[in-house]
């Protein structure tokens, strides 16, 4: 277990206009929800027995966080509450259902969570025991990225329809992709402390994509990897 405490900076909210993706669905994203009369942030652990909770452990940063996301769903949703992403460089993005994007600050330190079912504590930036292949079971929640069939990892731009690619290919985490998923091309999930996660078949003919399940890449090379980006379009407040 980590020891660092999860710190948050609040930044003037910003228009997003850099790499912005999510998978749908309601398990794929961090969620601000309203729990015994104050707002929680929530992740979520996909179980054969159904969907778990695991709760952010409240501290005043953890607060401060969600005060910001809640600033935006206010004044475009009319109400508190929903979706946000938390990137791999610990930016903090909240869509509205505009399509318009904000980053509303940084992270540092690692978040901690406690899964309401077990009472267990865990983080979502240790890897210590796991290696290429083992099940992920912890929050399936990141920014989706892609390995094409020639094996070239990129990042698909919605918005203009473009091509994005790192700033090198990093053949070490292809190579553990294609371990697992040796053909054809691949979605992989880039948590917020930069751990990769992949869906895979549970059997050897099992082809239902909806059925697989996640497991543990590796982490990304921030030196091989896309660049930070920042925001400068501000926002009237």
């Amino acid at each position: 277990m980590h020891g660092n405490s999860f710190r948050f900076h609040a930044s003037s909210t910003s228009e997003w206009k850099g790499r912005y993706k999510r998978i749908q669905g309601s398990l794929s994203a961090f969620r601000v929800v309203s729990h015994a009369g104050q707002h929680v942030m929530l992740a979520y652990i996909q179980t054969v027995e159904g969907q778990v909770s695991c709760q952010a452990l409240p501290c005043s940063d953890v607060k401060a966080m969600i005060e910001a996301i809640n600033d935006v769903k206010w004044r475009y949703h009319g109400q508190p509450g929903g979706s946000f992403l938390i990137n791999e460089f610990g930016q903090v993005l909240v869509p509205t259902r505009e399509r318009i994007r904000f980053c509303v600050g940084q992270c540092a330190g690692i978040l901690r969570f406690l899964n309401l079912d077990t009472q267990r504590i865990f983080d979502l930036a240790d890897d210590s025991q796991l290696e290429t292949g083992d099940a992920w079971e912890l929050p399936y929640v990141g920014m989706p990225y892609n390995l094409s069939k020639q094996n070239q990892l990129y990042f698909w731009d919605g918005w203009n329809d473009k091509k994005l690619l790192p700033q090198v290919q990093d053949k070490d985490l292809i190579r553990k992709i294609r371990s697992i998923r040796r053909h054809g091309g691949v979605r992989i999930l880039v948590n917020p402390y930069g751990l990769v996660a992949t869906k895979a078949p549970v059997g050897e003919f099992d082809f239902d994509e909806d059925n697989w399940e996640p497991v543990y890449i590796g982490r990304i090379d921030y030196a091989k990897w896309f660049a930070k980006e920042e925001t400068t379009w501000r926002t009237g407040s």
